[in-house]
């Protein structure tokens, strides 16, 4: 803590992931604010990511499920879509197979032994091609990708806005986490523009400096200044990524604190998941990789606030996605899980200080995958064509699924501040 040992926050609530079902934490944050139980900064990673930005854009709830539901949104959904069969040739999609079985291989004999981390370490070059070349969605127009949702006047939608509700709430704040290819190398910069030019897809180097390089990864925390400035005056060892004490030669331990940041870039930085959608360059940052890196920032969330409200999440899938996470960001994630699940906000004030923050309220949404089973985007193997197809629904469906979503997250927040008298 800082020498202050006093909290910036009262509240804080976590967007931890969610995928095509983000719309269940818009609907847990209009049950807080319906209890006056409204946080004052959320922190999204992930899908999680585009409902903060949502709610930043619609903080009162009405305005924030005609949102939810609008037209724009649509838009901004289905511009996600699976790679066509001109985008990617059969090689190219029998390396998907290929690199999906080799990660389910690393991940049965993965070992913690040094040695064997250097083995799966990649060089810059080849990870970037990997993920790159094998992910299997893009993002049409993906520079003008959330211009519609920034666009968006409430007025559009007929929204009576109500004055009472306007006058004693105030938006939250909204920090996003991210990660990025770090170099702690002088001209780090400089490769990070090279790759970022190089058309890596028919790249053959095997002796450039890129490719000298071994993989590591670094946490980013884009923060609004009141964080920032908070942030700023925590002991070295607060800043460090939880990951790091999981892939110590992976994960570079302290996290970047960025104060100055686009969030539409930094959205799309945080959805960037291996494999899922391809990494985008930021030029002041590099290759950015999604917000896997810490899924669910719990040990942050209680510094900042008395109350942290997070979710419990079920584990990863021991054939693809836990494996791809060990190749790429070099931990276990069902491990990460089972600490970030037993965390009971031990980090002590100080010693003169005999009071400790109270655990966080853990909101169930860990079965949120088999409640809202077909009310999301769908998915289908295509064997013919050897992709994964995402099945849009048309409008209407659109909205059922968002109504769906959203009631799930409210009914099992509001159960939860009943249940515990909150």
């Amino acid at each position: 803590m800082n020498s202050r040992q006093v909290k910036p926050y009262e509240r804080v609530q976590l967007f931890s992931g969610g995928g095509s079902r983000f719309g269940y934490y818009l609907g847990s944050y209009a049950a807080l604010v319906e209890h006056d139980l409204a946080p004052d900064i959320i922190v999204g990673t992930c899908g999680g990511s585009l409902s903060a930005y949502l709610v930043q854009l619609a903080s009162d709830p009405k305005d924030l499920q005609a949102l939810m539901c609008s037209r724009e949104l649509y838009s901004v959904i289905k511009a996600i879509r699976h790679v066509t069969p001109d985008e990617a040739n059969r090689c190219a999609k029998m390396r998907y197979i290929t690199h999906a079985l080799k990660r389910l291989g690393l991940s049965l004999s993965y070992q913690s032994s040094k040695a064997q981390r250097h083995r799966q370490a990649d060089s810059y070059a080849r990870l970037l091609d990997e993920l790159q070349q094998l992910a299997m969605f893009r993002i049409d127009d993906e520079g003008q990708w959330l211009d519609e949702l920034a666009g968006v006047s409430i007025n559009r939608h007929n929204i009576n806005r109500h004055n009472d509700f306007n006058a004693n709430h105030t938006t939250p704040e909204i920090a996003i986490i991210a990660s990025r290819l770090y170099s702690a190398s002088a001209d780090s910069d400089l490769l990070n523009n090279n790759l970022a030019n190089s058309n890596l897809a028919n790249s053959s180097r095997t002796d450039t400096s890129a490719n000298n390089h071994h993989v590591k990864l670094q946490e980013l925390l884009f923060a609004p200044p009141l964080l920032a400035e908070y942030l700023s005056d925590l002991p070295t060892e607060r800043m460090t990524s939880p990951t790091h004490s999981f892939a110590n030669e992976r994960i570079h331990p302290p996290v970047k604190l960025l104060t100055q940041w686009d969030i539409q870039s930094v959205v799309r930085a945080s959805m960037a998941d291996m494999y899922y959608l391809p990494p985008i360059h930021i030029t002041e940052l590099g290759w950015c990789l999604g917000g896997v890196i810490n899924l669910t920032p719990i040990e942050l969330a209680c510094q900042l606030a008395k109350t942290v409200f997070a979710e419990t999440k079920d584990g990863y899938d021991a054939w693809l996605a836990a494996p791809a996470i060990k190749r790429v960001f070099g931990f276990d994630p069902n491990a990460r899980l089972a600490a970030v699940h037993s965390y009971q906000s031990k980090v002590a004030l100080s010693k003169s200080t005999s009071s400790k923050p109270a655990p966080p309220h853990w909101l169930p949404f860990a079965d949120n995958a088999q409640q809202l089973t077909g009310k999301n985007v769908q998915k289908r193997f295509n064997l013919q064509q050897m992709t994964v197809e995402l099945i849009h629904a048309d409008y209407g469906g659109f909205v059922q699924q968002m109504q769906a979503q959203w009631q799930y997250g409210h009914q099992r927040t509001a159960d939860y501040i009943q249940q515990h008298k909150l």
